[in-house]
């Protein structure tokens, strides 16, 4: 089960299973990586993997052509595999058991599957947000590196070693290296969008209930339930 944000409105599920861009020595397996890149996505692993729990504001900003930009904040939750996220008027939990979205405008509540192991491979989710980088998926490239507002950032692109059909060409990645944080993720597609994920505020080690990550119909009186599991 792949659940995309389109359907849902959510826009927090962008599938990066990017085609690599033609050029003129293709990249064609991961050990091509820039090995700087690969130390400062490392270092960046080390410091979120110590966390026991971690909490972000974020605000989520979708290009598309001849459109005007459209902003979205939102905020999540992360204890371990549990991961809970607000995004305007809709909210989502993921648990042990399933992966609600709860749609306030509608008065809805949508149940679906977890994914199976692997299958979120390529997919940047609220449970991967802060480690969708490992792995051998992706060829990465050190850009640059600015000043700005006084932090120093550098920035990463990366393109996937998996050319197969996608909507999307590359992956850009800001990241601060002293305070070792994600600072942006952006997506491009072939059709000139993009959507790129801001995380204004990172917090570790903040004291999270296990109650904040299970859903209880009876906080959502007169919700429509859908269970879509199989």
């Amino acid at each position: 089960m792949r659940i995309f944000v389109r359907s849902l409105s959510l826009l927090l599920l962008l599938l990066l299973a990017f085609p690599v861009v033609s050029q003129n020595n293709p990249y064609t397996e991961a050990s091509q990586s820039d090995p700087a890149a690969r130390q400062i996505l490392e270092s960046i692993r080390k410091k979120y993997d110590g966390f026991t729990t971690l909490t972000a504001d974020f605000r989520l900003e979708l290009a598309f052509p001849g459109q005007p930009l459209e902003v979205q904040r939102g905020s999540l939750s992360r204890k371990g595999d549990l991961v809970r996220f607000k995004l305007g008027n809709q909210e989502g939990i993921i648990n042990h058991d399933a992966a609600y979205f709860i749609l306030h405008g509608s008065k809805e509540v949508q149940i679906n599957d977890l994914p199976e192991p692997g299958e979120t491979t390529g997919m940047l989710t609220p449970q991967n947000l802060f480690n969708f980088y490992e792995g051998e998926q992706y060829v990465l490239a050190l850009q640059r590196e600015e000043v700005v507002d006084g932090r120093k950032l550098q920035t990463i692109e990366m393109k996937p070693v998996d050319r197969d059909a996608s909507d999307f060409t590359k992956l850009r990645l800001i990241v601060d290296r002293q305070a070792r944080e994600i600072v942006s993720v952006k997506a491009f597609s072939r059709d000139g969008s993009s959507y790129t994920f801001f995380l204004d505020n990172t917090r570790g080690n903040t004291t999270l209930a296990d109650n904040n990550f299970t859903f209880d119909a009876a906080q959502f009186p007169g919700y429509h339930v859908e269970d879509l599991r199989f």
